[in-house]
């Protein structure tokens, strides 16, 4: 069976919930969707054996995982190549990434929340003091590794380059954000998506909405918008446009080797792509962007 997105967002709902006595407000108050459009999906999912309901309890079945399959996603390139000069003296020694936060590297907020969602295909693209991550193999040794020897010379399009052959439904993240909410990273994924939380002002890269629920307006600055946070998801589809166009842009593009890596889908071509912002709270993800920050959280820097 293929699924629409009412009864995907469903699906994974209950994977996630478990069994329990559901009512279409609970459903519709969750996913944000109408109580009508709740209950038109779950008829249709008890009728095609995806999910079960006994007593007043409402259950996944296996088939309903088995139609989950599809959108599971099971790796994630995570881009560390960076030097993180704002946060100097902190990065003087080892890249931003790899700094403690009240006693937790950064990085690890971010690679432990891939493996709660199941996901361990990991790759990361190093560059600045490099040799600095093979701290993470004595906690994480299935961790695989590019470097990117050119990390002072191009923007992070290079650091999507060389990982190109590993895009391919999957999370492209970067690697310095402090994931103060694990769920942030899901299991299953629909469409092609960056993270974003609603503001009323920044002066920080955000985009916007358009009528259609698509991003638009990716820039610096802005009101009424979402802050983006470097968290995103690419379909299968849409990985193959980014490899074609990547290759494109850094090779032939007059700034090619200068660009940073979500400019080009969303803003460059952006016709060839429809990409959601799904939300999230401010909250859920901690940007460290100065050595001033990195002091207000963790006292010992100060």
């Amino acid at each position: 069976m293929i699924l629409n997105r009412y009864q995907f967002e469903i699906l994974t709902f209950l994977e996630k919930k478990g069994t329990l006595n559901y009512t279409v407000r609970m459903f519709s108050d969750s996913l944000n969707i109408s109580g009508s459009e709740i209950e038109k999906s779950i008829d249709i999912l008890l009728d095609n054996g995806l999910i079960e309901s006994n007593n007043g309890k409402i259950c996944i079945t296996e088939l309903g995982i088995k139609n989950l399959e599809p959108y599971r996603v099971k790796s994630a390139v995570i881009m560390a190549a960076g030097f993180g000069q704002r946060m100097n003296p902190a990065t003087l020694n080892r890249p931003k990434p790899m700094v403690k936060v009240n006693g937790v590297r950064i990085i690890d907020t971010l690679i432990d929340a891939l493996l709660k969602s199941e996901i361990n295909d990991i790759t990361i693209v190093r560059g600045y003091k490099k040799e600095a991550f093979d701290e993470l193999l004595d906690k994480y040794p299935f961790i695989k590794f590019i470097d990117n020897d050119l990390y002072d010379k191009t923007d992070n399009i290079y650091t999507v380059i060389l990982a190109l052959d590993k895009i391919d439904g999957c999370y492209l993240c970067e690697a310095d954000l402090y994931i103060s909410n694990p769920d942030v990273i899901t299991k299953y994924q629909y469409c092609s998506n960056i993270l974003g939380s609603y503001s009323l002002e920044t002066d920080d890269w955000c985009f916007k909405m358009d009528d259609k629920g698509f991003i638009k307006d990716f820039q610096k600055g802005n009101t009424y918008c979402y802050n983006e946070y470097g968290i995103s998801f690419w379909t299968k589809e849409d990985s193959k446009k980014l490899r074609h166009d990547y290759n494109m842009i850094y090779n032939e593009h007059e700034d090619g080797q200068k660009l940073f890596w979500d400019y080009i889908p969303l803003v460059l071509l952006k016709d060839r792509y429809n990409v959601e912002i799904r939300q999230c709270s401010k909250s859920d993800i901690i940007e460290i962007d100065s050595y001033h920050e990195l002091g207000l959280i963790d006292p010992s820097y100060r």
